[in-house]
């Protein structure tokens, strides 16, 4: 489940591209063709997708990841298909292949990763465990206690407010999204369709995750996107400096 603390990352909105080296993520979602990931052993992610590339041969990506899917597909297998693909520099009116220097071997952290699919509606349990998985993690960021009260009253009237709606809850977002952070590449995510995503054997047992099981997660996911985020505000600072500036620049995640 995922932990709704206020230093969650936050999305970017598709299609926010900057090419490399300023790149915020690589989103080759049009230019998806297939591909398989799999989860089933505990704490890696591993399989292959292909990428159409305009001009030249598909490129086959193989990954080896660590982490785990989030709840709804975690222990898995997920199939992805795109029955048209085409090249996002297309899309961007530009020259050659969006996948231009996208390595056939993506190694590194799981981000998040999710069928889109809900695990039930908003209860009292819910919220509770919600609400203590929040305090684990301003326990550790050394949150005082009179901005915990503040925070702690925030979320139970958010959480009240989804349990009195009748609402569905999602570990992540309410369609399929795939995210990673490769040490080759940096942050990639794809966001895709409902139809576009096949969950293998999904009646298969998995073993659940407890409180600290699931911070643990959530804290790798954080890091990931917080080295992420300071080797992007160094090359920023490089380029700067390059450029006759003084090199200062302020990187932030917020939720």
């Amino acid at each position: 489940m995922r932990i709704l603390s206020h230093t969650r990352r936050a999305h970017d909105r598709p299609g926010l591209i900057i090419n490399p080296p300023n790149r915020m993520a690589w989103r080759p979602y049009e230019n998806l063709i297939d591909g398989e990931l799999d989860n089933r052993r505990p704490g890696q992610v591993t399989g292959s997708m292909r990428f159409y590339r305009r001009g030249k041969r598909p490129l086959k990506v193989k990954s080896d990841l660590t982490g785990d899917f989030h709840e709804d597909v975690r222990g898995k297998v997920i199939q992805l298909a795109n029955p048209e693909p085409s090249d996002r520099s297309e899309t961007l009116h530009r020259d050659g292949t969006y996948m231009e220097g996208f390595s056939a071997v993506q190694r590194g952290e799981v981000g998040d990763i999710t069928a889109g699919l809900p695990l039930g509606p908003w209860t009292e349990e819910l919220a509770q465990t919600l609400i203590t998985q929040n305090e684990m993690y301003w326990e550790q960021s050394g949150v005082p206690e009179a901005e915990r009260r503040q925070r702690r009253q925030e979320l139970s009237d958010s959480f009240r407010a989804h349990i009195a709606a009748e609402d569905l809850f999602y570990p992540y977002v309410p369609y399929p999204c795939i995210e990673w952070y490769s040490d080759a590449n940096g942050r990639v995510v794809l966001e895709l369709e409902p139809w576009q995503i096949v969950i293998v054997d999904m009646a298969s047992a998995r073993s659940e995750k407890t409180l600290e099981d699931l911070f643990e997660d959530e804290q790798r996911r954080s890091e990931a996107m917080a080295r992420f985020m300071a080797g992007m505000v160094s090359e920023f600072s490089r380029q700067s400096r390059n450029k006759g500036g003084d090199g200062n620049v302020f990187g932030a995640v917020v939720n």
